[in-house]
């Protein structure tokens, strides 16, 4: 295939690309907007201990559901590209039905390890009885919740557009909530209602649009779910690690607030999630493109169009890092106006580690399409291992230098664990066969 024809595919992805960036964009920006706003109005009515014991049950239910849902949308995009490709509608019902299962699955099992675990946790943290009781039936409402196959099924049918109402619902749920909680002065326990009722409801509205406006099949039962396995070669290899890529990934924020907490207080755990959901919240457009690009790059994957792959990656790239500069200015020269309007002075103290981890956002994002086309290339199991081992650099870090530092060491530790994983994931993109050989 010509450089031109591939340069010309390429505007026709980046176009597709870009109507459904706005969609998400669109949403995600409504979602960013409204997180901050009722973060800032629970820290503000709850105060830092407050805040602190109420950040402390979150990251615990959060950290629970990171490892127990399964990163399904993946399997469902991955595997239904290559159905749809081929008009197998059967197997791609067959796919989904297995994937449905697991879900399931997995809310149930997370479900009950968070009842469970409360005691095995509660020495650490510091809990009472009464803060034992909100963690149990917390983390219970918020993994049966979970589930991301519907997500891949609007994705695989190109619906972003409904992606953007549906992912409207839980914060909107979770506004309201808030807001009715500070007009009342209600305590812990009203913030939590709010956030497990805007989970429930976002996980209903998910599942109710995929089902009435995807049109896709959906086939259960046992004889189903031996086919979806043996059609789907690979699928458990695939499903694993991507799950565990995702989990590693995503487990590391609830992790360092739970370790501050336990090892400084509640208060230090507060400040911790407020700068780590200001820095994430500057991440949030790049990471709504990551989403974008990888449905993408399997579409091109599958017909085997390297040419267009890329000139897509190259010019995403040169995207990436600009973002990435523009993130630590923000970070950097923006943190305390950014934490005051959010949660107020009282939090000042968390300013030191803002700064930090802005710059660890950045490393993340100057390589975000990295990990979209190496699992697009079937490099799941490469992504997993350098999670994991930033996992354990992290983890090392985190609990080394804890005593000396606080919550500033979880930011250190999370630069980092993202600038080995940025220079691995890169080393790994370059190390892939080049020509047509590597599809």
């Amino acid at each position: 295939m010509s450089a031109t024809m591939g340069a010309s595919d390429g505007g026709a992805v980046f176009r597709r690309m870009g109507r459904n960036l706005v969609w998400l964009l669109g949403g995600r920006g409504f979602q960013a907007v409204a997180s901050l706003v009722y973060l800032g109005v629970a820290a503000r009515t709850l105060g830092p201990r407050g805040f602190g014991e109420f950040s402390l049950i979150l990251a615990y239910g959060q950290a629970i559901a990171n490892v127990a849902q399964l990163q399904s949308w993946q399997t469902v995009i991955r595997y239904g590209m290559i159905h749809l490709a081929g008009g197998a509608s059967q197997r791609l019902a067959r796919l989904l039905g297995f994937t449905t299962l697991l879900d399931f699955a997995g809310a149930a099992l997370g479900a009950a390890i968070a009842l469970l675990a409360v005691p095995l946790v509660a020495g650490w943290l510091h809990w009472n009885p009464a803060e034992q009781g909100r963690a149990a039936w917390f983390g219970v409402a918020l993994l049966l919740s979970i589930g991301a196959t519907p997500t891949g099924m609007l994705r695989l049918v190109d619906r972003f557009d409904l992606i953007t109402y549906v992912q409207a619902v839980g914060p909107s749920v979770r506004l309201a909530g808030s807001l009715i909680a500070w007009a009342t002065g209600a305590g812990v326990d009203a913030f939590l209602i709010a956030w497990a009722a805007a989970a429930l409801a976002q996980h209903a509205a998910t599942w109710g649009t995929a089902l009435a406006c995807s049109r896709l099949p959906i086939a259960f039962g046992p004889a189903a779910w031996r086919a979806a396995h043996s059609e789907n070669q690979g699928i458990w290899s695939f499903m694993i690690t991507t799950n565990a890529a995702g989990t590693v990934s995503l487990l590391t924020e609830q992790l360092a607030t739970l370790a501050v907490g336990g090892a400084v207080g509640a208060t230090a755990a507060g400040g911790y999630r407020i700068a780590a959901r200001i820095a994430r919240a500057l991440a949030r457009p790049i990471q709504i493109a990551a989403r974008i690009i990888y449905p993408e790059m399997a579409r091109l994957h599958a017909s085997a169009d390297l040419a267009t792959l890329d000139h897509v990656m190259a010019r995403v790239s040169r995207y990436a890092l600009a973002l990435a500069a523009a993130v630590i200015v923000i970070g950097v020269a923006g943190g305390p106006w950014l934490i005051r309007l959010l949660a107020g002075s009282a939090y000042d103290f968390a300013y030191a580690t803002l700064a930090i981890l802005a710059v660890g956002v950045a490393i993340d994002l100057s390589g975000f399409a990295l990990e979209p086309l190496l699992v697009a290339h079937g490099r799941a199991a490469t992504i997993l291992r350098i999670r994991l081992v930033g996992a354990a650099l992290f983890t090392v870090l985190l609990f080394a230098l804890l005593p000396m530092l606080d919550a500033t060491a979880a930011a250190i530790a999370t630069v980092m664990a993202a600038l080995l994983g940025r220079i691995w994931m890169g080393r790994s993109v370059m190390a892939l066969p080049k020509g047509p050989q590597r599809f």
